[in-house]
């Protein structure tokens, strides 16, 4: 008789600990998950003062409370993080060679850098979001475009240009360090999946949009599309949108597209140096899109003329904000904050569309 209320006893006592144990667990799991920390109000930030001299250009947000830039140093460039809630900077890599372009991944886990030694060669490199270097190549060329997919950061398609204008197309696969050859109509894409890139064949007229193609760069096939009149095209994950013109009422048509799902909206169109003007997309984690939409018709770089900062999804179109004139904006990955401006020198706060000057240049 004993032996059986040992037994149980010791059996209750081993569930009990057991139980403790498990939710012990799951309180850690709690515990130790990262809050995220975003900018509620842009009159928040702490101001980053910068020699104009130093200063080079934005690259964009690491992170919702964090911007990239690099700054010129006598020996060199560097990529500098700020964080805007702390005021404290960090250098996250330092060359002795210009850097031309940089590029923030959407995943927020990789940065590239393309640099140039000379005039024939561009070195390009893939660091982490640290700072450390994952990545490096080099390809024949007196310039670059390159096209990082955002849903993959392995991939990159990048087209090398000669002193003629002529170029060569490329796909490189970092995790294999390969660098593919593929023939391209023209040079500039988007990504739409992992195999396949969008171009549009533009017209030989720019102002009658162009017709869509698919290139499937492994096969080195390019597949004709039925949209045209396209002037505009991007896509993430699995939601694209495409911008079309409609003549007869000089509008914009956008179509936000994710699997059957479908929403549209126009807005009047407006162009800049003889070409139809759109504004970039600016894709969030959540595939909506931050983007200006033009409030009336005409021509961008002609005086004032009025932007809508708007967050799209496939609910509708949410007007955020006006901007008096056009100007470039980069966001956050949520969403909370933007940058605008030339040098990207102001902060809005999306929520309450407060804005503030973040970077200050000195002479």
């Amino acid at each position: 008789m004993k032996k059986v209320i040992y037994l149980v006893t010791i059996t209750v006592f081993f569930l009990v600990a057991c139980q403790q144990h498990s939710h012990s667990k799951e309180n850690s799991k709690t515990n130790t998950k990262k809050t995220i920390a975003t900018i509620d109000s842009s009159l928040n930030i702490v101001p980053y003062h910068l020699m104009e001299d130093h200063f080079y250009r934005v690259v964009g947000f690491s992170s919702e409370v964090e911007v990239l830039l690099i700054e010129q140093q006598p020996e060199g460039e560097q990529l500098v993080q700020y964080n805007l809630l702390t005021g404290k900077k960090k250098t996250l890599y330092f060359s002795k060679d210009d850097i031309i372009q940089a590029f923030i991944h959407p995943s927020m886990k990789q940065i590239l850098l393309q640099t140039a030694t000379n005039e024939k060669r561009a070195t390009v490199m893939i660091l982490s979001n640290t700072g450390e270097l994952l990545h490096k190549f080099q390809v024949k060329s007196s310039e670059i475009s390159i096209v990082w997919n955002p849903s993959n950061a392995n991939l990159l398609a990048l087209a090398a240009f000669s002193d003629d204008f002529s170029y060569k197309s490329y796909i490189y696969e970092s995790n294999k360090e390969k660098l593919h050859r593929f023939q391209s109509a023209n040079p500039f894409w988007t990504w739409l999946t992992d195999d396949s890139l969008w171009m549009n064949r533009m017209s030989n007229n720019p102002l009658n949009g162009g017709t869509l193609s698919i290139i499937d760069w492994k096969k080195n096939q390019e597949i004709p599309q039925s949209e045209h009149k396209v002037i505009y095209m991007s896509s993430f994950k699995q939601s694209k949108i495409i911008v079309t013109m409609d003549f007869k009422h000089e509008e914009f048509q956008y179509v936000l597209q994710k699997g059957k799902q479908k929403k549209m909206w126009k807005t009047p169109a407006v162009s800049s140096f003889s070409q139809w003007f759109v504004p970039e997309i600016q894709w969030l984690e959540d595939q909506s899109m931050m983007t200006l939409l033009p409030m009336k018709n005409g021509i961008v770089d002609d005086g004032e003329h009025p932007f809508q900062l708007v967050h799209a999804t496939l609910k509708g179109v949410q007007n955020i904000g006006q901007l008096k004139n056009y100007e470039p904006i980069t966001c956050s990955s949520k969403g909370t904050v933007c940058l605008s401006g030339n040098n990207y020198e102001t902060l809005i706060s999306t929520k309450s569309y407060e804005m503030k000057k973040w970077l200050l240049l000195k002479k």
